[in-house]
């Protein structure tokens, strides 16, 4: 008898993407650098945003630091989505999710984003500032990426 894969839900499909890493398939690496890149981007923005020199591409950084967060808003519901296919078997995947750390780690790396949104206009606009640090901890998803990579290069050997 013939063996006939079935094929992948549009849903497991998004599944590898978001979880393929660097040594996934060609969309996973390239969402994967994206992600980085995106990071990188973020963060270089965090720093140089008070810089008076940079003072003229404020606008231009605000219109992409909202692009990119969304991105990484989108990376987390479909994370939230796929969330029975990245934790199998567990009676409540997606409860799994919300309490995993790297999803903690982006939702806090991206809730100075929404709070300044809620908060501008407010007395609490400057709290709001201080918690754009938090943005760094979008520096940890790297480290898990390379993670994800040296673990699969390690198990190919």
């Amino acid at each position: 008898m013939d063996c006939v894969e079935k094929p992948k839900s549009f849903r497991q499909k998004v599944f590898e993407i978001l979880e393929g890493g660097l040594r996934g398939n060609t969309a996973a690496r390239i969402f994967s650098w994206t992600m980085i890149i995106l990071i990188l981007l973020s963060i270089t923005f965090l720093i140089i945003q008070d810089i008076d020199r940079f003072e003229p591409y404020h606008e231009i950084f605000e219109i992409i630091e909202t692009v990119t967060i969304g991105l990484f808003t989108l990376e987390l519901i479909l994370g939230f989505w796929t969330a029975d296919l990245r934790f199998p078997g567990h009676p409540r995947p997606r409860m799994r999710y919300m309490v995993d750390f790297m999803t903690n780690v982006q939702f806090l790396a991206i809730l100075p984003f929404y709070m300044g949104l809620l908060l501008s206009g407010t007395p609490y606009t400057e709290i709001a500032e201080w918690f754009e640090l938090l943005k760094l901890l979008h520096l940890l998803k790297i480290g898990e990426l390379g993670l994800h990579a040296w673990k699969e290069k390690k198990e190919g050997q």
